[in-house]
């Protein structure tokens, strides 16, 4: 009989470099070949680059521990990402998923983040009926309002959950710019401080600032009513008599309908709710967001911008985001856009609002 050793020894060869290919196409998170040492050294640049103090060294050793979490975790994820197979003759490439990258939230776990930092309520405030736009309307196949000098530069709203403050802001500047030609800063703070419908720091809802500044006909600017972070005592005058871009009311966009959420960003820029609650979009850095998340249960408001056809032939929406430019691509995030399930990624076309002139 044959010697079966040189088929064994084939064999074990064949499982080596099984072992080796599917070492190097999952590399271990970058924490698991870098000593404690090391670790602490990139915490410490991290830290400084984010201007972080803790109030004691049990508080920074706990600050530790999570970022070393976060990224095990963006280590994880990069390693997963696989590129596509190419469409119509085209090269592949790695851009069927987003990516994700360390930020300034390295140091929170997903319920800290959450709870700081998105604000949503979306209940509706004094919601008028949906306006559906004709579905005859004009509309072109790509718009960015940025390329109209229609968005100011990306906002950071901090430790305060005020984003129903900063995407109503961001809409109303963009329909100012579009009926005026005049770009100008809002005030986010005059909102955060007197609007009543809402929480302040502690959550509240767009249409409700939409209706605040509707109801006092106009909103003044960003720097005579500079952004704290903190609700204050209402400045009445500057709410009532000191206005740079004026309002009369807000439409609501028929909910879980796409098309018309793309007929209505076509004119201007739009509010939508989101669901920001997993640490893929806490860590987004670019590329087309597909999930996780929940089309169903919203806490954030971004405000869509535009929208397009790219990513290997993916279409998107453009939204803009309070989170600083660090975040994100720019502070923009490119959220999947006509899927097929109503609500939209991340429950984008449940409730989606614009100010009127």
């Amino acid at each position: 009989m044959a010697s079966s050793k040189p088929f064994l020894g084939l064999l074990l060869s064949v499982a080596c470099l099984l072992q080796v290919l599917l070492a190097a196409a999952n590399p271990p998170p970058p924490s698991c070949d870098k000593s404690d040492e090391e670790l602490r050294f990139m915490f410490s640049q991290w830290m400084a680059k984010y201007s972080k103090h803790y109030s004691c060294p049990q508080e920074q050793e706990k600050r530790f521990q999570v970022w070393k979490d976060n990224t095990n975790f963006i280590g994880a994820y990069r390693s997963q990402t696989v590129p596509s197979s190419g469409v119509g003759g085209f090269a592949p490439q790695t851009i069927t998923t987003s990516s994700v990258g360390i930020n300034r939230f390295g140091d929170l776990t997903v319920s800290e983040f959450v709870d700081q930092f998105t604000g949503a309520n979306n209940t509706a405030f004094k919601t008028p009926p949906p306006s559906p736009l004709s579905p005859h309307s004009w509309q072109p196949c790509c718009v960015d309002w940025r390329s109209s000098g229609a968005v100011t530069g990306v906002k950071n709203q901090g430790p305060c959950s005020s984003c129903w403050a900063f995407s109503a802001a961001a809409a109303i500047e963009g329909l100012h710019k579009i009926k005026t030609g005049e770009l100008v800063s809002l005030s986010e703070q005059v909102m955060l401080d007197c609007d009543t419908g809402s929480n302040g720091c502690n959550g509240g809802h767009s249409d409700s600032a939409f209706n605040l500044v509707a109801s006092r006909g106009g909103i003044t600017s960003e720097e005579k009513y500079p952004y704290t972070g903190v609700k204050g005592s209402c400045d009445v005058g500057k709410l009532l008599f000191d206005h740079s871009a004026s309002l009369s009311g807000f439409s609501a966009v028929p909910p879980n309908d796409e098309r018309q959420l793309a007929l209505a960003v076509a004119r201007q820029p739009v509010t939508v709710y989101i669901d920001a609650s997993t640490r893929e979009f806490m860590f987004y850095k670019g590329g087309l967001y597909r999930g996780p998340c929940s089309p169903s249960t919203v806490n954030h408001a971004v405000t869509i911008v535009g929208y397009c056809e790219g990513f290997g032939g993916d279409k998107y929406w453009i939204a803009k985001n309070s989170w600083s430019n660090d975040w994100g691509d720019q502070g923009y995030v490119y959220l999947a856009k006509d899927v097929w399930w109503p609500q939209g990624t991340c429950g984008l076309a449940t409730s989606p609002f614009y100010p009127t002139a």
